[in-house]
């Protein structure tokens, strides 16, 4: 690259300080000991899940970084790997001259070397239209979010008052009313503080009920994704008898001005009734915490049909401040049954992402 001033090279467990600083400079209300946690949970150096990190340095300090994560992914029965960028950084002193497309095109190369059959991200709105100016990347659009009122009350309060919003809370009730039918009523459910082995069963029925392209969501993805001791995610599992049918995985952050819940993820075998049920269980649990709305990202028609079900409403993307912009590229290794150009040929939730 033409005036390129700086090198690019690959991390290593001795970088975790000046990684530390980067990212207390991009994000100074994180504290030290946040910043550490989540780093050694995300990107360590050792273990099935672990990231590389790409670095961008000059005069021996680091002025960028593009972490990037290697996983298994599965499209119906078909199985092949796939690279997901997460977490790419940039010195504000270092910012449009060009070393976030360095760190982009080096992250390429590598995922195409080490066998990956594309890569994938999901830039913000400002990222957005750079990989897609570049030509090289796809972008099916927007990850749907869907929504669903659990309180009225709760959701207006701080808007309006206690007395207004109890006088209007009941309104938003009629539009997120569930549909009548099999919601696996028949179904034990239970908390659980790790997900069991025979979630890999679970997961290889719903990818092939799905029938679309996902991260294998082994009991071990499961585990190192939602139960790490940095998680605040809670996990719910339902069992047909002695059988595991689905788990779900619920938490809540702030987001517009108020705690909003979140469907992180969710596994099933059974169709629209047992997901259903999971999508159910979850409202119960968040709706306990005092929780007035509940959001859940959905690609896969299977799981768009069980939320709208549910009562779940798509509002589009007009009306969701933080939006997930979703961008791939193939590498041309092979691997893929098709290519997945639309939205619809994905599966992807909260729980692919980085922010969550």
């Amino acid at each position: 690259m033409a005036g390129q001033y700086w090198t690019i090279r690959q991390c290593t467990p001795h970088d975790d300080e000046a990684v530390h600083e980067l990212v207390h400079v991009l994000y100074p209300e994180w504290t030290s000991d946040h910043i550490r946690s989540y780093w050694q949970w995300r990107y360590p150096s050792v273990g099935p899940f672990r990231a590389e990190v790409i670095a961008a340095e000059h005069d021996g300090r680091l002025i960028g970084i593009q972490p990037m994560a290697v996983f298994e992914y599965q499209w119906g029965d078909e199985r092949c790997r796939g690279a997901m960028y997460t977490g790419v950084m940039t010195h504000p002193d270092h910012q449009r001259r060009g070393v976030f497309r360095s760190l982009i095109d080096a992250a390429n190369a590598q995922a195409s070397a080490g066998g990956s059959a594309f890569s994938m991200t999901l830039p913000n709105d400002a990222s957005q239209p750079g990989f897609v100016r570049s030509g090289e990347w796809n972008y099916p659009g927007v990850i749907p979010l869907y929504v669903k009122v659990l309180d009225g009350a709760a959701l207006l309060r701080p808007r309006v008052g206690r007395m207004v919003a109890r006088a209007l809370g009941w309104a938003p009730g009629l539009w997120f009313k569930p549909k009548s039918g099999d919601r696996g009523e028949e179904l034990g459910v239970e908390q659980v503080d790790a997900a069991p082995e025979d979630l890999d069963a679970v997961f290889e029925a719903f990818a092939h009920d799905c029938g679309t392209l996902m991260i294998r969501r082994t009991a071990a993805y499961w585990n190192w994704r939602h139960a790490s001791p940095r998680s605040s995610c809670r996990m719910l599992a339902v069992r047909d008898g002695g059988s595991l049918a689905g788990m779900v995985v619920t938490t809540s952050q702030p987001r517009m001005g108020m705690e909003v819940g979140m469907v992180v993820d969710l596994v099933a075998r059974g169709g629209v009734g047992v997901l259903r049920r999971l999508l159910h269980e979850a409202e119960i649990d968040l709706r306990s915490r005092g929780l007035g709305i509940i959001a859940c990202q959905a690609s896969t028609p299977l799981m768009r049909t069980a939320l709208e079900d549910e009562g779940y409403r798509y509002p589009g993307t007009r009306w969701v401040p933080k939006r997930f912009h979703f961008v791939y590229r193939p590498t041309g290794g092979g691997g893929l049954l098709r290519d997945p150009q639309a939205m619809s040929d994905w599966h992807l939730t909260f729980g692919d992402s980085d922010n969550v």
